[in-house]
């Protein structure tokens, strides 16, 4: 009997430490549209979301980006379908994350699409509410290959949106 019993006190002890984790879930979240510091209008409109959840020894990245670019002779957009890599650190507010994607560029003289690498940095520099303060940025660069300069780069503050960088932690 109390072998039995010690025997079931392992057990649940082992249960419950199997499935008290930690989870971390890390990343941005933004929408809106952006422009130049000095702009009075934007030029771009954005949205994203993305994510690093951590538990146990496994981590899963969530998430995607879309930027369209509007200039004087053509209208630029850039897609990131499924992210690859995120980098967040919450304490300062910013994140850039990465993946496979594609870009089109629409001019009068036609249409071009390619794919490539999409690499984005985005700084959660003020509260939505807030007029006061540095707004938040994003900078988006486009290569068709690794280790190659960029084929598109914007770089904008945010006129009407916001962007929200987040490190939330939880036990389960």
């Amino acid at each position: 009997m109390k072998r039995t019993l010690l025997w079931l006190v392992a057990a649940g002890a082992f249960v419950t430490l199997a499935y008290a984790q930690t989870v971390i879930v890390r990343g941005a979240v933004g929408f809106g549209f952006a422009g130049a510091p000095d702009a009075e209008r934007p030029n771009a409109r954005f949205d994203f979301s993305v994510q690093e959840v951590v538990y146990g020894n496994q981590s899963r990245l969530f998430g995607g980006f879309a930027i369209e670019v509007r200039s004087e002779n053509a209208i630029t957009v850039v897609h990131l379908a499924r992210v690859e890599r995120v980098s967040v650190d919450a304490a300062e507010g910013t994140a850039s994350f990465s993946g496979r994607g594609w870009a089109v560029q629409r001019t009068r003289q036609g249409v071009r699409r390619v794919q490539g690498i999409v690499s984005v940095s985005v700084e959660d520099n003020r509260d939505p509410r807030a007029t006061e303060g540095d707004p938040d940025t994003l900078t988006v660069e486009f290569r068709t290959e690794p280790d190659t300069d960029p084929v598109f780069t914007y770089a904008g503050v945010v006129k009407r949106g916001d962007i929200s960088v987040f490190e939330r932690t939880r036990s389960r």
